[in-house]
């Protein structure tokens, strides 16, 4: 039962931080770059709904991937691979950090709709510029949990 516990405990970790990363790598490629000419006409449809939707997501499953996250350093602690969990664990914290400190108060200050054309474009650039942190802070996440699980599975 706690093998079965503990592997549910690090799929949900992976589950989390695969889509995490998957968001901003698609934000990165795909979505960056026609978000250069978003206007204030359009702001609400193409930023604010889609951010406040990922804000709603992510504050459900973060806190599940910083719980996962501990169970996996605790677990892992006097284990050759508790430097995988505890890289995990930078990733999500920085990336958690960038978020609420630095990219909600962009969000929020957008969502008020009183900014011209010249400040939008000014905050989304700082916004674009803060996710590039986060994307390679996941990114950081997920190569250290692929290592763990490959890495473990050989140790065997």
């Amino acid at each position: 039962m706690k093998n079965l516990l503990l592997n549910l405990n690090y799929v949900l970790l992976m589950f989390g931080t695969t889509v995490y990363m998957g968001v901003l790598w698609a934000l990165r490629f795909f979505w960056f770059p026609g978000w250069k000419s978003i206007t204030t006409d359009v702001v609400q449809e193409h930023f604010i709904g889609p951010t406040s939707r990922a804000t709603v997501f992510f504050t459900i499953v973060v806190p599940v991937m910083f719980i996962c996250n501990l169970i996996m350093i605790w677990q892992e602690w006097r284990t050759k691979f508790r430097w995988a969990s505890i890289i995990a664990m930078i990733g999500i914290v920085g990336s958690t950090i960038v978020g609420k400190l630095l990219i909600i108060p962009i969000n929020d200050e957008i969502a008020l709709g009183k900014t011209n054309q010249a400040d939008l474009t000014m905050m989304l650039q700082k916004w674009m510029d803060l996710n590039d942190i986060r994307w390679i802070l996941m990114t950081i996440m997920w190569l250290a949990l692929m290592y763990f699980f490959l890495a473990k599975k050989e140790s065997k």
